[in-house]
């Protein structure tokens, strides 16, 4: 089937069954059963299944932090059933019954929101992205500069590779904006590694600054912090994030890849993670060199040139896909996604 014929689909299993009157193992397996059989009806060919809601994994692992300590009534129900029930086992069981290809998708961008913390965040505080002056960090969002961060993710991609899905997707999406009152462009991403390796590259502290201003809210909190002087290149700065990931990405496509599966990246609307948090991101070379072998990205992306342009010039393999996102309940988050030209799955299929 050509990339242009494929129909993705995109689901959370925590908004899926959290969503729902679902309240036991058994309710849980019949309907995602369910939901594979209705998506297939309506000429779904392609299910993006997450493994993760936050920094909480929704399957059986060794690694990650599994579903627990969600206080919200959902959440716990679904941290009961997933005692006895591997959401992801359960996925790719459906996948193969109902003919579907399955994806499992992989945030490592996206450890934290409250009440769905993962573990090795917590205690790997001093890895999360920070701010200039050192002051402030982003919240659940790691930093792929630090050996460790890496080796965590990788242990991750690793064991969703030994489930019996057809592609493994890392997907840069965050809510880490949710997490942080800061908003100007570039705000994080001066850590340790990444100033030390700028220094010896071009020359310049990127941490060095003349003076700082900072504005407060209206409950005194600070909400802005802005360095004014110490000037430096900021295209290299951000050429060199970029190339910690692409380190982290190099070898997470090759442990994919040995499991033979397919590996994907679901990259956004700007060069990196949120716009306090870029980096480059040259995804077409990483398509181009084999490093991937699907690019998915929501309609729109790339503000730097227009989407035909895009699609034009795209390898053959990339799916590119449109998004949306609907609330679906105890705050959760449903994401619907289809090829460009393709009519949209109606959201009533998950109902």
């Amino acid at each position: 089937m050509k990339p242009e014929d494929r129909r993705f689909f995109s689901i959370s299993p925590y908004a899926l069954l959290g969503a729902s009157a679902v309240v036991s193992s058994a309710e849980a397996l019949s309907h995602i059963n369910t939901t594979f059989k209705q998506l297939r009806d309506a000429g779904v060919t392609d299910i993006l299944w997450h493994a993760s809601i936050c920094g909480k994994a929704l399957y059986h692992t060794r690694v990650a932090t599994a579903l627990s300590g969600d206080t919200r009534y959902r959440g716990r129900l679904l941290e009961a059933m997933l005692k006895s029930v591997d959401f992801l086992e359960a996925a790719a069981t459906a996948g193969r019954n109902c003919g579907l290809s399955l994806s499992v998708v992989c945030r490592p961008y996206d450890d934290y929101f409250p009440g769905l913390a993962c573990d090795f965040e917590a205690s790997h505080q001093h890895c999360l992205w920070e701010s200039r002056d050192g002051q402030f960090r982003l919240r659940g969002v790691l930093s792929m500069a630090y050996e460790e961060v890496r080796c965590y993710r990788l242990a991750v991609v690793e064991e969703l590779a030994s489930y019996d899905v057809d592609r493994v997707v890392i997907d840069l999406d965050s809510n880490a904006a949710c997490m942080t009152p800061f908003r100007r462009m570039d705000f994080f991403g001066y850590n340790d590694p990444i100033a030390h390796a700028h220094l010896e590259r071009f020359g310049e502290d990127i941490r060095a600054f003349d003076d700082i201003e900072y504005r407060r809210g209206h409950d005194l909190q600070i909400v802005d912090a802005h360095c004014l002087g110490g000037q430096f290149n900021r295209d290299g700065w951000h050429r060199l994030k970029g190339e910690y990931f692409e380190t982290f990405l190099g070898e997470a496509s090759r442990i994919v890849k040995a499991a033979h599966r397919r590996f994907g990246l679901l990259r956004g609307r700007i060069e990196g993670i949120l716009p306090m948090a870029r980096m480059s991101l040259p995804a077409d070379s990483w398509l181009k060199n084999g490093l991937l072998d699907d690019l998915f990205l929501p309609y729109g992306a790339g503000e730097d040139r227009p989407l035909a342009a895009y699609l034009a010039a795209r390898s053959a393999s990339a799916c590119v896909i449109t998004s949306t996102s609907t609330n679906a309940g105890d705050g959760a988050i449903v994401n619907l996604g289809d090829i460009i030209g393709a009519s949209r799955v109606d959201d009533g299929t998950l109902a």
